[in-house]
């Protein structure tokens, strides 16, 4: 289903798409290396920057055209969503940004995440996508998870350590994307009932 926005969800997508947009860049030219292209390539390693891009680019068309579909707002939702947790309960402790990479850092795990969930709340609209559409949001992660397995197979990066092959085996690996399809479908599901929730109440 398409959904048509308002002016004021088309203002609130443009402005998380313009700081999804500076964050990106900024990251390329804060990174070790004197090229960003190749440097926003190296970054392209890692779901959070698929997501933060996917915000930006997806966001950006709704503030210029006025109109998604609703399963893929969800899925980007859902998806942002995971970004911030995933990070500030797995990856954070052992992970220590300074300076300018600090602030790229929160941009890109907490600003944008939840301005990206507080903005699909307000504006998808409770009848956009129901519950048959929850399985959509494993789309994107099993995509990316074959993207890192084929870049890590021919750098021996992987960018995460529940994704790490060598490491973990075949056996693991796909318990842990299991698991990860299962989070992504039951955050995906909170998503809904806390719009369901806030929709009835407004």
């Amino acid at each position: 289903m398409i959904v048509t926005h308002s002016s004021l969800s088309r203002r609130v997508a443009g402005t998380i798409s313009i700081a999804a947009f500076i964050a990106i860049g900024a990251q390329t030219l804060i990174n070790e290396g004197n090229n960003p292209l190749l440097n926003l390539a190296l970054m392209l390693r890692y779901f959070t920057i698929w997501s933060n891009m996917a915000a930006a680019l997806l966001l950006g068309w709704v503030a210029l055209r006025g109109k998604l579909d609703a399963r893929i707002a969800f899925a980007l939702a859902t998806a942002l969503a995971m970004v911030g947790i995933v990070y500030h309960l797995l990856l954070s402790a052992d992970h220590h940004p300074v300076g300018w990479d600090w602030y790229t850092n929160q941009m890109h795990h907490t600003v944008v995440p939840l301005a990206t969930v507080f903005w699909w709340l307000a504006f998808s609209g409770v009848k956009a996508s129901g519950w048959r559409t929850l399985p959509i949001v494993i789309a994107v992660p099993i995509l990316y998870t074959g993207f890192a397995l084929v870049v890590g197979e021919a750098t021996g990066f992987y960018p995460y350590f529940f994704l790490d092959l060598p490491e973990l085996g075949w056996g693991r690996l796909l318990l842990n994307v299991a698991g990860l399809g299962l989070v992504f479908m039951a955050f995906g599901a909170l998503l809904m009932g806390a719009r369901k929730l806030i929709t009835a109440r407004a």
